[in-house]
């Protein structure tokens, strides 16, 4: 797990460049392409679905609940969601305005509500293992990278 938590942590020191990187991809892409905005979000939505694997990997090996293990896999279902819904707004606002609109409504609000849904996992995941640190205790290395039983 540790080797996982460093993992995350590289990934998070290189998140400025990689962000840079991608703002200036679109903006190239909408100066010269707008199709290219089509693999450069599918390749964000690929990141979104990496990272959230990388996070229910760790939080799968602090605890040992079956429960807390289903609200995993259901926080991860969740990411799978974002990072489809990213793919497809920027699929239908190239392809198809209008019903792009509609998919960016959606879009919208779930990412209104992500907060929301993030404390609620949070809460029902307290619920059943209240000595479980958060995910963001585990990286900054606040606790012991060490399972809970």
């Amino acid at each position: 797990m540790a080797q996982d938590v460093k993992w995350v942590q590289r990934m998070r020191h290189y998140a400025v460049p990689v962000l840079i990187l991608y703002v200036t991809a679109i903006i190239v892409a909408l100066l010269l392409e707008k199709m290219w905005l089509i693999p450069i979000m599918a390749s964000v939505s690929v990141m979104i679905v990496v990272m959230g694997y990388q996070e229910m990997r760790i939080m799968w090996q602090m605890t040992k609940h079956p429960k807390a293990h289903r609200i995993l896999i259901f926080q991860y279902v969740f990411e799978w969601v974002d990072a489809i819904l990213l793919t497809a707004l920027m699929v239908t606002l190239l392809t198809a305005e209008d019903f792009g609109l509609v998919i960016g409504l959606f879009f919208g609000i779930w990412g209104v509500l992500s907060p929301t849904r993030q404390k609620w996992f949070t809460k029902q995941l307290k619920q059943i293992d209240p000595e479980l640190p958060t995910y963001e205790e585990v990286i900054e290395g606040s606790v012991l990278n060490g399972p809970s039983i």
